[in-house]
């Protein structure tokens, strides 16, 4: 008996068809990303359900057949029918491309897009596929994050003080032009990724340092901590600093803020009130002792007229005649310390200058350590100054003796004088060079200050009062000096007119 072949069923590849087109179907419209596809021509022939909510519509026929011109205003219609025209064209595909849309109701949203050409069986370019996500919030969100970071921007960048920020590691991550102009760099390509061993002497660098590391490793803020700054071209300023710890969004210490304030300005002014405060005792002092010395000096003065009156010998009176001299000296002297303790303007009388010169010239010859050689420069036709010949001399006096201690060892002092002009004044300068030991560039700013030396307790006033001689004559002093080359002090005077 012949068995009967038992077939298989056969597929139902329709079925199976019409299964796929609705799974994809549902798949599609569960996504909330837009799709759609187009025709050769512009036209939809599909869309999933979250594009037709974007196209306002409610069934999907509506939207079939329909091109972006019946959607959204003309130019962002031109603009989408460019991106598609290029895809059908050359069949490649336009990705990620971030776009702006303005519906006919002036509605702005943003979609991140990507467009690839649909192909049939025979690869054949039949339309185009558009899958599109909406980042409106994100766009949003990000705008919104510039404008801030704009407006930080815009203040760090503005505010005077010196703003900047590091990593953990002390290294520049955010500067302002207040810090640039700190660092003595002028963009910020030249202090990103640096730190201040880059910029400061190593000791200020480590100081830097070391406070910052209680800020970085235990999240101790630093609040207004004020800070000496020698900045590269060896200026010297003081800021008024607040370091704050810079955390993550977990919390983490991953660097530091700081803000400085510059406060030079501020402290140079505490320090000439507090000068002032410390001059006006001085000067109740110095005049209670040019009281005591003028009446000390009174009888001596008498004593020697009475003694020349009686003495025959010549070489006694040639040192009365000395005596005398230098009594009257210490009585100018003690003028000079009624004129620092009251501060009297003196009397301003024609002085000449090379008259003055000449006589400090002697006296620096009769009472100077022979060791140092004296010489004169004067110039011919000098002019004249106005002034008190005391208070001028007293500054000639202060700078020889200062040129004097200059040189232990021995040297050469210069007393010259000469005509100048500068803006259109005429000036007579004074010069006092010595070839001594010279002053350090650090003290040279210091040097005129009251009761700055390095000299021994008791001296500090001379070159304080030279200086407030000579402004108040309308003149000025500049200083050149170098370690072991000496120093030269100028005296400009305005010349009388």
């Amino acid at each position: 008996m012949t068995k009967k072949n038992k077939r298989s069923p056969k597929k139902d590849t329709s079925l199976q068809t019409l299964d796929e087109s609705h799974l994809l179907r549902a798949l599609m419209d569960l996504m909330p990303d837009l799709i759609s596809v187009k025709d050769l021509h512009g036209k939809n022939i599909w869309v999933n359900r979250a594009k037709l909510k974007e196209l306002g519509l409610q069934d999907f026929k509506d939207a079939i057949g329909k091109t972006a011109f019946d959607f959204f205003d003309r130019a962002t219609a031109e603009k989408f029918k460019q991106d598609d025209d290029h895809v059908l064209k050359t069949g490649q595909p336009v990705v990620n491309r971030q776009e702006k849309i303005t519906d006919k109701n002036g509605t702005v949203r943003w979609h991140l897009t990507t467009k690839v050409p649909w192909r049939n069986g025979g690869n054949e370019i039949i339309g185009i596929i558009i899958i599109s996500r909406d980042i409106t919030k994100r766009i949003e969100v990000e705008s919104k994050l510039d404008a801030e970071r704009n407006l930080l921007r815009t203040l760090v960048d503005n505010l005077p003080d010196c703003i900047y920020a590091k990593d953990a590691g002390g290294r520049k991550i955010l500067v302002n032009p207040g810090d640039l102009k700190n660092l003595g760099v002028k963009t910020e390509a030249e202090a990103i990724g640096k730190t201040d061993f880059d910029f400061f002497p190593k000791e200020v660098a480590a100081e830097f340092f070391k406070t910052e590391q209680r800020v970085l490793e235990k999240g101790e803020a630093l609040i207004n901590q004020e800070e000496k700054v020698v900045r590269p071209n060896g200026e010297v300023r003081w800021v008024l600093t607040t370091k704050i710890p810079w955390r993550d969004t977990n919390g983490k210490i991953i660097g530091l803020v700081g803000i400085g304030r510059d406060i030079t300005d501020k402290k140079n002014l505490e320090e000439q009130i507090s000068q002032a405060r410390r001059m006006e005792s001085i000067g109740r002092l110095a005049t209670g002792v040019a009281h005591d010395l003028n009446n000390i000096l009174t009888p001596i003065l008498i004593s020697i007229e009475l003694l020349r009156k009686k003495l025959q010998d010549e070489e006694y009176l040639k040192m009365l005649a000395k005596a005398e001299a230098n009594a009257h000296r210490g009585a100018d002297i003690i003028k000079q310390m009624l004129w620092f303790g009251r501060g009297l303007v003196g009397q301003r009388l024609p002085v000449n200058v090379q008259h003055l010169a000449e006589q400090i010239a002697q006296f620096a010859t009769d009472t100077f350590n022979k060791s140092i050689k004296i010489k004169t420069q004067f110039a011919p036709d000098l002019w004249t100054v106005t002034g008190d010949s005391a208070q001028l001399h007293q500054v000639l006096l202060n700078l020889v003796a200062n040129a004097r201690e200059a040189m232990p060892n021995g040297g050469t002092l210069t007393i010259a004088a000469r005509n100048a002009a500068a803006d259109g004044q005429r000036l007579v300068v004074l010069e006092i060079a010595d070839t001594g030991e010279g002053i350090a560039p650090e003290l040279l700013d210091r040097i005129f200050e009251p009761f700055f030396t390095t000299k021994d307790v008791g001296h500090g006033l001379g070159l304080s009062t030279a200086l407030s001689i000579v402004k108040s004559h309308g003149g000025f002093i500049k200083v050149e000096s170098q370690p072991g080359h000496g120093a030269t002090f100028r005296v400009h005077l305005p010349a009388q007119n």
